[in-house]
């Protein structure tokens, strides 16, 4: 009874040992990391499906079926769901993910998604969006339109002499001759109305759209005019040069061209601010 009640007395001279607070302490550290790890491994085996997700996984079978799921159809996409997230959640624990190209443009790609679904760009007044039609006024002007007919002579078909045939054919047409029977087929139309310049230069080359938007419109035929096909004689009967039209009547182009471009400068702004977080080394350059 006299050792025990001897080694009770000691207890508070223990107590008071710096030795014995550094262990007592670092046992309190260790007792709660694994506390904190054991939440943290739980947490990190836990795969929570949340009413969200079950929404999500239903929109994207409506979106694609075109009808609801059913409870099975249910079942069986929150089971694709679970795998895919415990196959992707071991390939991280892995390190599968470093290092490669596609994880991390997908993984850029969702980010820049996220940045842009949080910028929001309010409505401006008209101040605003007339400054900016006028300083954009080339986005807004409708382009030189043009209404033509043409008769074709192949270079194929007749070699050198497609030049002087059209040219003797020219005559004719101005004389009265149907122009539908005149000259050699064509692969595209041999009519065009109110086609913009840009469009004639597509079909024909940038040679014969040239020559048509300088013709005014009328009702003679003129030629020969080559083009990335052959030889021409054409006929435009209207000839509209490009056109501003008032501000008034494309207001809701210019809205959506003003945010379109604001909220382009916001991403880029955002997505920038974050690059600027990170230092950027690169091996074998130096930075200085």
């Amino acid at each position: 009874m006299t050792d025990n009640t001897e080694q009770v007395r000691r207890w508070p001279v223990l107590l008071r040992e710096p030795l014995v607070h550094f262990i007592l302490a670092a046992l309190a550290v260790f007792i709660g990391w694994q506390v904190v790890s054991s939440g943290r491994a739980d947490e990190e085996r836990t795969i929570r499906v949340s009413s969200a997700d079950l929404e999500r996984l239903a929109s994207i079978y409506t979106a694609e079926s075109g009808s609801l799921p059913a409870g099975e159809d249910m079942v069986a996409m929150v089971n694709d769901y679970v795998r895919d997230e415990a196959l992707a959640r071991e390939a991280r624990r892995l390190g599968l993910d470093e290092g490669d190209t596609i994880v991390t443009r997908r993984l850029a790609q969702k980010m820049t998604f996220m940045v842009a679904d949080l910028a929001r760009t309010e409505t401006p007044d008209d101040t605003v969006l007339r400054d900016w039609y006028e300083t954009h006024a080339d986005r807004f002007t409708e382009p030189q339109m043009i209404t033509f007919r043409h008769v074709f002579f192949s270079e194929d078909v007749r070699g050198a002499s497609a030049t002087a045939d059209a040219e003797a054919m020219l005559a004719r047409l101005n004389s009265g001759a149907d122009w539908r029977e005149a000259g050699d087929p064509f692969m595209l139309q041999r009519a065009y109305g109110d086609l913009p310049l840009r469009e004639v230069v597509r079909l024909f080359g940038g040679e014969f759209a040239q020559s048509l938007a300088a013709s005014p419109a009328s009702d003679q035929w003129t030629g020969p005019v080559r083009s990335a096909l052959g030889v021409h004689l054409v006929q435009v009967s209207a000839n509209a040069p490009p056109r501003l039209p008032p501000f008034e009547d494309v207001k809701a182009k210019v809205l959506a061209d003003w945010q379109d471009q604001t909220r382009r400068e916001a991403n880029e702004k955002a997505i920038q601010d974050i690059i600027a977080r990170y230092k950027v080394e690169v091996e074998g350059i130096n930075a200085e």
